[in-house]
């Protein structure tokens, strides 16, 4: 794994070693075959428009698809603007009357349930941080589009309600400025899915009941234009195609490869630059992705045998040496490919020795996403690639793991931690739905209504493990420990805490640490809020986030102005402040104090840094907010994530030392998933790891189980004994497999009545916990009746318990004997069955319950005849279990007894 953060001492002579031999290592090229790129052609079937940018001069531009679609015209075009193969788009602002465009005619795809739209472009860096639309299908509104976009993680998306309705799909992470990319949308009506291409490969794909037809106005067809007050497009365009049909996924693998034809000379430099951007790995970890490249598919291949490389060309598998053993030196080889034109080379590899269990090892990082259209306001986690804080793989495959069906019913802002007294895992969120939540009122809405007046309580949610995890409970932070109203907030959100070894003081009742927990809030004068007010960061303690032993602190981030978002840290005896300022300009900025007691009223912080992060935000420092910090347990460094808004989520500062502030981290390897936003991150122990990779599951290896047998009259606990007690699961990014615990619902197990009975295993997993709701009738709206949570990820298993009718089998003997002048009967009765039963003796002297014979134990029994004689006769032995009987008899002689 490329690592790109500052190498720790123990391995930098390696580093050396490996990076010297780098300057050595041998290139390979391997252009596109000509006669491959001749083979691939664009499909003309369902061909409405095809416009190729290849003329000289004019504002028209033919449509080559012989259909009866018409020319498309350059608007504010000059001849200076063609280059013989494109059409150079000069980019500007929506008020600029000289920026060119091109409109497409009017109703191109009016009435179209499938489409397919696909663009050979190259775009200026400008556009990776300006809002653009590199093609519309629509018109003037901005309520009704189908678009593409290349500002920094491309995608595609289609809507009829404005921007919150978009269904978006899109890539993984930025492009590259100044290279040609085939830019494909396909919308395919039947299957209900939108799915973005990027150089003829599949970079997402969306649910979506929308299409072509749905869009009714489709007066202002552009390409470079957008409806919104959006900057023009500026960079070139070569060919532009509109298909009334969804093309199959080789088709636009097609389209991309005919297309890549006529810019083939320029790719090798990007396939070369993508391998010279690499630099030696370091493999920490059993599974590993290794790098890929925004300006190339990269491929790594291997000659080590302990290092096998999956068929996806990317997913390691690390043989690693024992703890305590060397690294071991070897290489990879990487494989750039540039649309056909291929660079490799090899890369010199460390193989880190394997880890203790108690080694601190790894991170998890706790978030929820922006996603107007999948009501995505849940807790999510993303675990580190092996012990690098700068790659994040989502778990439970980019899916929730904990939902709310409390208070508004959504989840925002969440923050991790632990009690190290306890063990005791807490995630505490902002109880905040956006998304189809309660936004008020006449004059007060939205950020308005809630910053005012919604939920000042806080969402928690437990664990002992980071895998399994409690339902959501809740506590007021108005309110004191004995639920009396202490403070007038209007809400609560941003949560955070810190642990304080020494809050209470010497003989405080259940120890003196607890969590400083601080958060965003207005505080009012008023009952009924009616007061000016701000938003300030305030705190409290508590040491479990329960009412019970929770106390309202106070002002913590009072600067008269809009203050929200604080995230802290501490390095050695100095406490360091990262909060949003929302009111004076400062944007992101960090302060820092050696006060002991850090939290209280009178402590002096010192301003370190302003307007952190505002870089990824385009030097805008309010673009960026919900600041999560932490240490990297491997060295000096420590990172700061900044949530560039709305969706575009996290990015990453660095420092090594926090006194001298923040910088951008422009790193080519760094990874997380879009729309990652606004949580904490924690360090992990290499057993929290494995833990948590091995509960990361996609499937059973086996749904079914089999069956277990059972005789009827088993209980509980033998029935618990016998069903698997695990399963073997097939675990997320190509990690192998796993066997992990079944929970089984026996509900349905009659024990007592032979027969056949289904039953189903949970097994225990991270995509097992409660992730959504319903309520009655299966609504989510915020306020819908009876909610209900489940989960939406569960992986279950099937077993059959097949309850068997006991064997039964008793054997008696029957002797007589005087006792006080009268013939008596003695009966002894074993049962020989697998099962207890109940036995009844009958003699010709009545019938007598001998109670219930364990299976392989014997009872004796006497029968009374008040005789002084009797003849020889039998005695009948009835043993009865579950419903079955059995009968044996036992012959016994005559017998006089004296008087």
């Amino acid at each position: 794994m490329t690592k790109s953060r500052t190498v720790p001492s123990r391995f930098r002579a390696v580093a050396a070693l490996v990076l010297a031999s780098m300057a050595a290592s041998a290139f390979t090229v391997s252009p596109v075959s000509p006669a491959a790129a001749a083979d691939a052609a664009a499909p003309r079937s369902g061909l409405v428009a095809e416009y190729l940018f290849t003329q000289t001069s004019g504002a028209s531009v033919a449509n080559s698809a012989g259909s009866g679609a018409g020319p498309a015209t350059v608007v504010n075009g000059t001849d200076a603007l063609w280059t013989g193969s494109s059409l150079a788009f000069t980019g500007g602002a929506k008020t600029s009357t000289t920026a060119d465009w091109v409109r497409l005619p009017d109703g191109i795809l009016a009435g179209e349930n499938s489409a397919t739209v696909t663009i050979e472009t190259k775009f200026d860096a400008s556009m990776l941080q300006a809002w653009h639309f590199l093609w519309n299908i629509g018109s003037d509104s901005t309520s009704s589009y189908w678009f593409a976009s290349l500002k920094d993680t491309p995608r595609t998306a289609i809507t009829t309600s404005g921007n919150g309705g978009e269904k978006n799909a899109r890539g993984a992470g930025p492009l590259t400025a100044g290279r040609w990319y085939s830019v494909t949308s396909v919308i395919d009506g039947d299957a209900g899915t939108i799915s973005f291409y990027v150089d003829g490969q599949l970079l997402g794909s969306a649910p979506t009941a929308l299409t072509p037809a749905s869009l009714t106005s489709q007066t202002v067809n552009a390409i470079g234009r957008s409806p919104y007050p959006d900057p023009f497009f500026r960079g070139e365009v070569s060919t532009f195609r509109v298909y009334d049909r969804a093309l199959t996924a080789a088709e636009v693998a097609d389209v991309s490869t005919a297309d890549a034809a006529q810019h083939s000379a320029g790719f090798q430099q990007y396939a070369q630059s993508a391998v010279d951007a690499l630099s030696a790995l370091t493999l920490d970890d059993s599974t590993t992705t290794l790098p890929s490249s925004s300006t190339a598919a990269l491929t790594w291949s291997s000659q080590n045998p302990d290092i096998t490389v999956a068929a996806d060309g990317r997913t390691a598998s690390v043989r690693r040496p024992a703890a305590g053993s060397p690294a071991v030196q070897t290489t990879l080889t990487a494989t750039a490919t540039v649309r056909g034109v291929a660079v490799s080379r090899e890369v010199p590899v460390t193989i880190e020795p394997a880890p203790a269990q108690s080694d601190d090892y790894g991170y998890l990082m706790v978030h929820f996403i922006e996603d107007s259209a999948g009501y995505a306001e849940k807790i999510y986690l993303d675990i580190s690639r092996g012990d690098d804080p700068e790659q994040w793989d989502p778990l439970n495959g980019g899916k929730p793991i904990l939902a709310s069906q409390l208070g508004t019913t959504g989840v925002r802002d969440p923050f991790l931690t632990r009690n190290p007294e306890t063990g005791t895992y807490y995630i505490i969120a902002t109880d905040l739905r956006v998304f189809g939540g309660d936004s008020g009122s006449g004059s007060c809405t939205s950020w308005c209504y809630w910053t005012k007046s919604a939920s000042t309580k806080l969402i928690v949610w437990e664990s002992t493990d980071l895998v399994t995890w409690s339902a959501p409970r809740s506590f007021d932070t108005a309110l004191d420990s004995a639920g009396a109203k202490v403070a007038e907030l209007g809400m609560a959100w941003a949560p955070e805490a810190l642990w304080v070894d020494d809050y209470y003081p010497d003989g405080h009742p259940g120890g003196r640490g607890a969590f400083v927990m601080y958060f965003s809030a207005n505080v009012y004068q008023t009952a009924d809020h009616s007061d000016p007010s701000y938003n300030r960061v305030v705190w409290g303690a508590t040491t479990d986030f329960t009412q019970a032993t929770y106390s309202y602190g106070g002002d913590f981030v009072n600067t008269g102005a809009n203050t929200i978002d604080t995230t802290m840290i501490q390095d050695g005896d100095t406490t360091y402040r990262i909060t949003k300022d929302n009111g004076k300009g400062n944007g992101i900025y960090m302060e820092s104090t050696t006060a002991p007691r850090w939290w209280e009223r009178g402590t002096v912080w010192t301003t370190l840094q302003t307007k952190i992060g505002a870089a990824w935000a385009g030097g805008n420092a309010g673009g960026v907010e919900g600041p999560a910090v932490f240490k990297s347990h491997s060295d000096e460094k420590w990172y700061l994530y900044v949530d560039v808004i709305p969706s575009t989520g996290y990015r990453p500062m660095v420092t090594t030392d926090l006194d001298a502030g923040w910088s951008q981290l422009n790193s080519p390897t760094f990874f997380m998933s879009p729309s990652t936003k606004h949580g904490g991150v924690i360090s992990l122990t290499k057993a929290d790891y494995d833990r948590v990779r091995t509960a990361d599951a996609a499937s059973a290896v086996a749904s079914d189980l089999g069956a277990v047998e059972l005789t009827a009259g088993a209980g509980a606990e033998e029935l618990s004994a016998a069903l698997p007690a695990t399963a073997e699961v097939v675990l997320a990014y190509g990690r192998g497999t796993a066997s992990q615990p079944v929970a089984w619902n026996t509900a349905s197990v009659d024990l007592a009545t032979p027969g056949t009975y289904p039953v189903t295993g949970t097994v225990r997993t991270i995509g097992a916990n409660l992730n959504t709701w319903t309520g009655a009738g299966g609504s989510t709206a915020w306020n819908a009746p009876e909610r209900t949570l489940s989960s939406t990820t569960t992986i279950t298993v099937t077993a059959q318990v097949v309850v068997t009718a006991p064997v039964l089998s008793v054997t008696a003997t029957a002797t007589t004997r005087c006792v006080a002048g009268k013939v008596v009967i003695v009966t002894e009765v074993a049962n020989t069955g697998s099962a207890a039963v109940a036995v009844s003796l009958t003699t010709a002297y009545g019938t007598q319950d001998a109670g219930t014979i364990a299976s392989g134990k014997k009872i004796s029994r006497t029968t009374t005849t008040r005789l002084t004689s009797i003849p020889a006769g039998q005695v009948t032995v009835t043993a009865t279990a579950q419903g079955t009987s059995t009968r044996v008899t036992a012959d016994y002689a005559a017998r006089t007894c004296a008087g």
